[in-house]
Order: structure tokens, then sequence, then C-alpha cells
């Protein structure tokens, strides 16, 4: 039984995709745009050598806490399904439509990008009895972080949505 054990961890490990653990301040110091959006829809397209899929998530920005980005902008996402095929990317925040999600972007020509994966979407969730809304982290399933050399980012937690508006603006 421990013969089979190790292969299957390692090949867990390979279906992760690693990068660096960044918390608030490094988000945002990574971003071109930092915005509160409602996500619209989502539509996968093959690349132009039909190599892999990618897709392209409208969303409305309700705020810009960070940069320029107004009115619906188009997020591209490695990943989705097309044509019957599927193609998934480890560590992705699926953006689904009708959801409220706080992004931070990088722009790339016309359009956005999410900056360190998952770790860059925080899903809009209502406070509970009329209280202030929250920002919960994207789960970071499938994601390895590496701890950059010299210091400890602090934990992903649910805050807030207006502490989470402050540590962006703080860190602009």
């Amino acid at each position: 039984m421990n013969a089979f054990a190790l292969p299957l961890l390692v090949a867990s490990s390979a279906l992760a995709s690693i990068t660096v653990q960044m918390d608030v301040p490094a988000l945002t110091a990574a971003s071109t745009d930092v915005v509160d959006a409602q996500v619209v829809s989502a539509s996968a397209v093959w690349t132009g050598d039909h190599r892999r899929i990618m897709t392209h998530v409208q969303v409305d920005v309700r705020e810009t806490w960070k940069g320029t980005a107004t009115g619906r902008i188009t997020v591209v996402q490695p990943g989705g399904e097309r044509d019957g095929l599927g193609q998934r990317v480890s560590g992705v925040a699926a953006l689904v439509p009708g959801e409220r999600v706080v992004l931070f972007l990088e722009r790339a020509g016309d359009r956005h990008r999410v900056v360190g994966l998952a770790q860059g979407v925080y899903r809009v969730q209502p406070g509970e009895g009329g209280a202030e809304e929250h920002a919960v982290p994207a789960s970071l399933e499938g994601l390895d972080l590496v701890t950059p050399a010299g210091r400890s980012p602090a934990l992903r937690t649910t805050v807030s949505l207006s502490e989470l508006r402050s540590a962006v603006r703080a860190a602009r």
C-alpha cells in the first residue's frame, strides 16, 4: 500500500500551480487596477493557435479602488470549456456570472488578468442581519504558494469590505 501512496502524492503535487504568496499590499502594488465588480458573463475561446482555451469574463466595475478601470471590462483567465473540451488551470478562481467580487488586476492591452491567480480574487458576501458586507478570499485549492525571501505576507482572511478597501487605498 505504501508503494502506491508516494506516486499518488507526487502526481497530485504536479497538478498544482506555483506562485509567490501575496498579501493585500503586495497584490495592490502588482496591480494596475483594483475593482469592486459584478460578474456579467463568461465565455471560453480558443487561442489563435487552437492549443489553449481562455475564458473571457465580462465584469461591470462598481467602484475603482486603484487605477482607471471603469464601466464594463474584460478579464481573461486561462482555461475553460469549448467545443466539448475542457482545460483546467490549477489555482485559477472561477468567476461566476451574477457574483460580486473584488479583483486585483493587471492591464494587458484592452483586457485585464487577475494578479496572483486565485489570490487576486475576493468574493463579496452580504453581512448577517444588515451588517456590513464581507470580502471572502477565493479558495487557493490547487495553488502552491512560495513565501517571498525576507518577509512573511499576512494571512488571507475574511474582512469587511470597507477594511479591504482601506487596505488597498493605503497601499496604492
